[in-house]
């Protein structure tokens, strides 16, 4: 009797073994938490812009570099687009007051309306782009484009057949009469005697504008123009392919708008700007003060000559390359003007 109860008992606990091994486990590892659910919410970034987002120069360019933050950080991004002057403090104000942490504001138009609100959002951090402002939670960055355009104008003055070149501003603030004069800069050191029109319009946006600017330069001769008007001067791209005249492109690679015109460009590397800023933060650190970025720090480059590679003489093409290497090292520094010239 005593064996068979013991074979009773070997059965059941078999039996319970085989039950409990047949079953699913209930325990798991932790599932991998969110920001939000491990308590750290994603960063939230704004970014103001005086123009559209798809420009296809300056204002999309800062907007391409934010959406990359926003994959590599997985940051709360939100934008405004086509702010006037009169609108940017209230813009800035209305993404501080809901709590984002960094907030842009694309143009030195911005640098006045970031400093009052700062002052009444100290949690908050704002970076301005050509600005020359700064306070504890305010960052100025400047795109040391002077070096750039001083190349362009020496490639358009190398180019024009005529001694006449043109560039087609925006507003004339010291952001934009910067680059306009080293362009002339470096039209009159390829050759002292280059004349260089320059005209300055009310406006980044109005590509008509630009483009009568553009045309009034090609009735007095020039037959080679440079711009920096955000958004309006593809307008001057425009007056040139219909003059059958060269261009320069800015910002970016604008050769794509008119491939037989556009001869070269300069082009930002914003997005390496903004990642960095962006990661600082992600990290709990921000820069503040004003911060200059150029060929040296390789946030600007030239961009390709495209089908012009071949029609450009190599001694020019090697020239440019000797002026962008002095920069580089130093040995040319390209003057900051910022107010007109005569």
């Amino acid at each position: 009797m005593k064996r068979i109860v013991a074979l009773m008992l070997v059965a059941l606990c078999m039996l319970l073994f085989l039950v409990g091994c047949g079953q699913e486990s209930t325990q798991s590892d932790p599932p991998s938490q969110s920001t939000e659910e491990s308590g750290s919410a994603p960063l939230k970034v704004a970014l103001c812009l005086t123009g559209p987002a798809n420009d296809g120069g300056w204002c999309q360019l800062a907007y391409d570099g934010l959406t990359a933050a926003k994959d590599q950080y997985g940051i709360d991004f939100s934008y405004t687009e086509n702010l006037q002057t009169t609108d940017m403090e209230a813009a800035l104000t209305d993404y501080a007051a809901q709590g984002y942490d960094l907030i842009f504001g694309l143009g030195f138009q911005f640098g006045d309306p970031a400093l009052s609100v700062a002052s009444k959002y100290p949690d908050t951090h704002f970076i301005v782009f050509e600005g020359s402002v700064e306070a504890d939670n305010v960052l100025s960055c400047k795109i040391s484009n002077e070096q750039s355009r001083y190349l362009l104008g020496y490639l358009a003055a190398r180019l024009s057949e005529s001694g006449i070149v043109g560039f087609v501003a925006g507003p004339a603030q010291p952001s934009i009469i910067k680059p306009a004069e080293a362009f002339k800069l470096g039209a009159q050191a390829a050759n002292p005697d280059t004349q260089v029109l320059i005209t300055y319009c009310e406006s980044f946006t109005d590509v008509a504008l630009a483009k009568e600017a553009a045309i009034a330069m090609l009735d007095q001769g020039a037959d080679v123009i440079g711009h920096g008007a955000n958004t309006a001067g593809t307008g001057a791209i425009k007056a040139c392919e219909e003059r059958g005249k060269l261009a320069m492109g800015a910002a970016a690679d604008q050769n794509s708008l008119a491939p037989d015109t556009v001869v070269c460009s300069d082009m930002y590397s914003f997005g390496d700007v903004l990642l960095y800023i962006v990661g600082n933060a992600v990290d709990g650190k921000f820069e503040n003060g004003i911060r200059s970025y150029g060929f040296a720090e390789g946030i600007i480059n030239l961009a390709p000559y495209h089908s012009f590679e071949d029609r450009i003489p190599q001694d020019v093409k090697d020239e440019i390359e000797d002026l962008k290497q002095q920069i580089i090292d130093g040995s040319l520094v390209i003057p900051v003007i910022e107010t007109p010239t005569t």
